[in-house]
């Protein structure tokens, strides 16, 4: 991004304190994540529920449907009233089973999304959830529930079942997608310098207002969709588009990308998987070219323990800039993730990445790795918070020809993230992030902060 001076006299002032709201913020962050990493996973009940004493008419429901008077033990199910939650788990539960016995899964459905909500802690309760959104063809949410079954399950026969439907999706449709929208209120979209001078040659100049920190409200759309036909008994190719666009007011650059792969999958059994494919990009910022480049990606996912998943990945892109070309040159990523089921509820996380951008101007070109930890817990009625914080270090290898210092970055982010699946219109559910930057660098004109909010809605399919 350009930046704009004005000469003047007076002395450089490159920061100034953390503005109250932000420290409490970061507070708010910290108590949340310990809050989850204390939540108890002996709360958590793993059991689908059991005919009690006081549910006749779930007793008498069961009989019907063992005895095939699978209509009558439904009229039965919808004419009860339960007094208690435990017997509304088990009404549901019932429902959905008989329903999924009678060919009759659309209705059997919204039942078991209802018990997701109520008892997140159950296992199996997903698992039946998944399959059914399987044989509806809504390939990447039964992904997620069946995944988050197996990892969270402590029943060994409830994991095969689980590890049967993931199967079973590798096998199925061959299609999947994404869609989301979403407004963007930040209070520094384009992370504009916070500082208002710096020196150059002895002098000292104001920085232009255009390139200071400054609200901005955009918003983002973002959209994919793959198809993975399979050449093989464990092998398949995809192919993918995707892109995503950031509008603003003009107080912030426009951002689109898009980006195509073609890729090849290879099932290593247990749930291992390998990938390797060919990429292009192609980048726009406030509508004019901005990169573009093939590259080449390279995956790597398998099961960790009962509780555990290990997913890994390489991607080098060979980046030519149309207005830029001393950022030409080679960008090379590494990530290692890992993803840890404390209890059905609560699962833990953490990533280190390494990046290098080898740009054919030495000032330009960087090193740079990024260590993550985080957290997602579900609470009742369809609610799920995910907490993560990241530390980001960079160096450039050569000193600034205008500041004439090398330039060192070092980047504080949290983000919080609230769904609500209880909630659905057209099957797009809401998305609530928060999510606040704070970069130090030696170059004053590179210091910024950023709170920025995301409200949206997102499908997968």
């Amino acid at each position: 991004m350009t930046k704009h001076f004005s000469p003047q006299s007076s002395v450089c002032t490159c920061r100034r304190p953390d503005p109250p709201g932000r420290r409490f913020l970061a507070r708010l962050c910290l108590a949340l994540l310990l809050c989850l990493a204390c939540a108890s996973p002996g709360l958590a009940r793993e059991e689908a529920p059991r005919p009690s004493a006081t549910a006749p008419s779930y007793a008498r429901a069961t009989r019907l449907a063992a005895q095939g008077e699978l209509e009558a033990a439904v009229a039965l199910l919808r004419g009860w009233t339960p007094t208690t939650r435990s017997e509304r788990e088990q009404r549901l539960w019932a429902l959905a089973v008989i329903l999924r016995s009678a060919g009759r899964a659309a209705e059997a459905l919204p039942l078991l999304e209802d018990l997701v909500r109520l008892r997140p802690d159950v296992p199996r309760f997903r698992i039946a959830l998944g399959e059914v959104l399987a044989d509806r063809g809504q390939t990447e949410r039964a992904r997620f529930h069946l995944e988050e079954a197996r990892l969270a399950s402590p029943s060994e026969a409830d994991r095969a079942r689980a590890e049967r439907g993931l199967g079973a999706l590798d096998a199925g449709s061959a299609w999947s997608g994404h869609v989301s929208l979403a407004l963007i209120p930040a209070t520094n979209a384009a992370q504009g310098t916070n500082a208002r001078r710096i020196r150059l040659g002895g002098l000292d100049f104001d920085i232009n207002r255009g390139s200071r920190e400054r609200p901005a409200f955009g918003i983002e759309a973002g959209a994919g969709l793959a198809y993975a036909p399979a050449i093989g008994p464990a092998t398949r190719l995809r192919f993918g588009l995707s892109g995503k666009a950031e509008l603003y007011d003009g107080n912030a650059p426009d951002d689109i990308t898009l980006r195509a792969e073609a890729a090849l999958v290879r099932d290593l059994g247990d749930r291992a998987l390998v990938e390797g494919g060919l990429t292009w990009s192609r980048r726009w910022i406030d509508g004019a070219g901005y990169s573009a480049g093939p590259g080449l990606t390279f995956g790597y996912s398998a099961l960790a323990g009962p509780r555990g998943r290990v997913d890994a990945a390489v991607v080098v892109d060979r980046l030519d800039h149309d207005r830029a070309p001393g950022l030409d040159g080679y960008r090379s990523l590494a990530v290692l993730a890992y993803t840890h089921a404390l209890s059905p509820r609560l699962h833990l996380r953490g990533s280190l990445r390494l990046e290098r951008m080898a740009a054919r101007t030495a000032s330009l070109a960087s090193t740079a790795w990024e260590a993550g930890l985080g957290g997602t817990y579900a609470f009742e009625n369809g609610l799920r918070l995910g907490l993560d914080f990241g530390l980001r270090q960079a160096g450039y290898d050569a000193p600034s020809a205008l500041f004439g210092a090398r330039r060192e970055d070092r980047r504080l982010t949290t983000r919080l993230r609230l769904t609500q699946g209880a909630y659905q219109v057209g099957g797009f559910a809401p998305v609530l992030e928060v999510e606040f930057e704070r970069q130090d660098s030696t170059i004053p004109l590179y210091r910024f902060e950023n709170l920025s909010t995301s409200i949206g809605l997102t499908r997968r399919f």
